[in-house]
């Protein structure tokens, strides 16, 4: 019975890890190139990203 608890784990993981790649792709991606195309458009430039101190 320990195999079928630990293949539901690694099958969640799996479905875990697609689910943020295509949060990424169909959402983060196209809306980061909206961003770039905005602020070109306006004729600025990004603002500097944050440096960790």
């Amino acid at each position: 019975m320990l195999w079928l608890f630990a293949q539901v784990w690694v099958w969640l993981i799996v479905a875990l890890a697609l689910g943020v790649l295509a949060g990424w792709l169909f959402w983060a991606r196209p809306l980061r190139r909206r961003v770039a195309e905005l602020e070109a458009s306006r004729g600025q430039a990004a603002p500097p990203s944050r440096s960790a101190a």
